[in-house]
């Protein structure tokens, strides 16, 4: 079983599809926690919370693959996987990719709380791959209110815009969409000569990966 740690209900469709493609027939559970993100974005990661995720992704762990879609906590639900329950932040297969097409990523985000754990993410991975890491950070701030407004057409997008308004100064080796639910202005950035990356499906992978190697 694949278990998802969410904080918006809108992502639970998203990664049932790419399960019904990927592996279809795989049990999967999720969990909505809206409030998480509202927290560590006005009071950064508090113990109360930190051990709120930890508790929740081993639940979810039990039996399978804990995964959480949120970039902004992903650290700490990463963190609390054992050997036998595993627990994987979608974004890190992300960095992956990306740092395998080059140093230099564009990464675009919407939230300023989910800058610091991306780009220590980004040099995490960078150090354990062996190579030098040098990001354009790129923030989609004005983005974010169409996604909370449900309008994820004008949320893609305003992304989309800031991008390519970017890449006018700007000669990244890829186009990284940090949070997973920017994967939705992938398909308005095919026109950029470079290749565009989202976390759901290299996720969803990872996840498949991992369990299929506790079987």
């Amino acid at each position: 079983m694949i278990s998802f740690l969410h904080t918006s209900p809108v992502h639970v469709a998203t990664f049932d599809a790419l399960l019904d493609e990927l592996s279809p027939g795989m049990p999967r559970r999720h969990r909505v926690e809206e409030g998480w993100l509202e927290a560590a974005r006005d009071h950064g990661m508090s113990t109360d919370l930190s051990e709120a995720i930890t508790t929740a992704m081993r639940e979810l762990a039990d039996g399978g693959v804990g995964v959480c879609t949120c970039s902004t906590i992903g650290a700490v639900a990463e963190a609390a996987g054992t050997g036998n329950a595993p627990t994987i932040r979608i974004d890190r297969a992300l960095i992956q990719a990306a740092l395998s097409q080059g140093g230099r990523p564009l990464i675009a985000m919407c939230l300023e709380s989910t800058k610091a754990p991306t780009l220590d993410l980004l040099h995490d991975v960078a150090r354990a791959q062996g190579c030098d890491a040098s990001p354009i950070v790129v923030m989609c701030q004005p983005a974010w209110r169409h996604f909370e407004a449900g309008d994820m057409d004008a949320y893609a997008g305003s992304i989309a815009d800031t991008i390519t308004t970017d890449l006018r100064s700007d000669s990244p080796d890829c186009i990284v969409l940090a949070q997973g639910s920017m994967a939705v202005a992938e398909p308005l950035l095919t026109d950029t000569g470079l290749s565009v990356l989202s976390s759901p499906r290299l996720g969803v992978l990872r996840a498949l990966e991992l369990l299929k190697a506790k079987a």
